[in-house]
This record gives structure tokens, sequence and C-alpha cells, in this order.
């Protein structure tokens, strides 16, 4: 396994999308790197293609925690990746060491998402979320509220937050945001 430290001059430094599942981090993210003209990397897709099987085939079989390390190491292995936009998985940030190594290899980006926003994007696919897969749809918005309850602390340590209202376009609000922060920063 590659690991890579704050430092490290083969480093490359990327954006690191964050918030919780159904905020919209792939979509976005797909969008932004068409922007700025750089990879985009699914976390998630990644762990996939390297495993062999899907989130909820892993979280099946080594349980959440063994999944959260496999998580925890792939985002090191993107240490050695061109410069590129990355969706996270909603937990990434809250496992281990990852938020602090993400913000010292990178700018890290909360899409700060209503909960009602979200149900209304998952109540179909759910099954689909190991976390959420064995929630009954009346109870999809607590289980999502408790989640960020307990995620919110580590997502608002973000470089960036970007709050969505509703289904409208982020990718201004991102460049300008982004821009601002480079502007404001030695990056």
């Amino acid at each position: 396994m590659v690991h890579a430290e704050p430092g490290d001059d083969k480093m490359q430094k990327m954006y690191f999308l964050t918030g919780l599942m159904g905020c919209g981090k792939t979509w976005w993210g797909q969008r932004l790197a068409e922007r700025l003209n750089l990879p985009f990397v699914d976390l998630d897709e990644q762990i996939e293609a390297g495993e062999g099987m899907s989130i909820p085939e892993i979280f099946n079989r080594l349980g959440e925690n063994g999944f959260r390390q496999l998580e925890r190491e792939y985002l090191r292995q993107l240490a050695y990746t061109p410069e590129a936009v990355v969706a996270l998985g909603g937990g990434a940030p809250c496992f281990f060491d990852n938020l602090e190594w993400m913000k010292a290899h990178g700018i890290v980006i909360y899409l700060d998402t209503p909960v009602p926003l979200i149900v209304a994007r998952l109540a179909a696919n759910q099954h689909n979320r190991p976390l959420l897969a064995n929630t009954p749809v009346g109870q999809l918005s607590e289980r999502l509220e408790n989640l960020l309850r307990q995620r919110e602390p580590f997502y608002r340590q973000a470089h960036i937050t970007i709050e969505q209202t509703g289904d409208t376009d982020l990718l201004p609000l991102l460049e300008a945001a982004i821009a601002k922060f480079h502007a404001n920063s030695k990056w």
C-alpha cells in the first residue's frame, strides 16, 4: 500500500468534495472537474474496482470497520495521482485521520445540503446505501438527521462550505469559492 505524508514532494493537490450521502458530490464533482480541466475520481468507485465488489458487498463481508480501513488506504493512494477533483464517501472525513490528511493535501469542500432534499434524492435507491439499506422509508429523514449530527462536526472543518437550498446550479458557487480560497492562500 502506498502512503504519503504532508511535505512529501510527490504529493499533488486535490479538491475533495465531502458531505452527506446524496448531497451531489459525484454529480457536482464531475462538472467541477470538467470546468477545471482536471480528472475526476470517485473514491467509492476506486474501492469497488480495486476490491472487485460493490460497497454493499464490502460492508457485508468486512463490516463497516473493514470498509473504513479500505477507504483510508484508497484515499492515501491518491497521493500519487495527478491533481484531481475527488468525490468522497459521506463518512470518509469522519474516520481515522482522514480529514487532517485531506486538509494537508488539498482543498476540502463541504456540500451542505438540507436533509429533506437528500431524502427526496435517496428514497428511490436507498437499498444501494449500506447505512440506509434497512431503514424504513418513513424513518429515512430521522436516520439521515442522526448521521448528519454525528458527521457535521467533521464536515464543518472543510476549507469551503457550499450551502445548497435546492437543485440549483452549484458550479458558479464552487468556482467562486475556489477562486476566493486561492486568492487568500498560498496554494
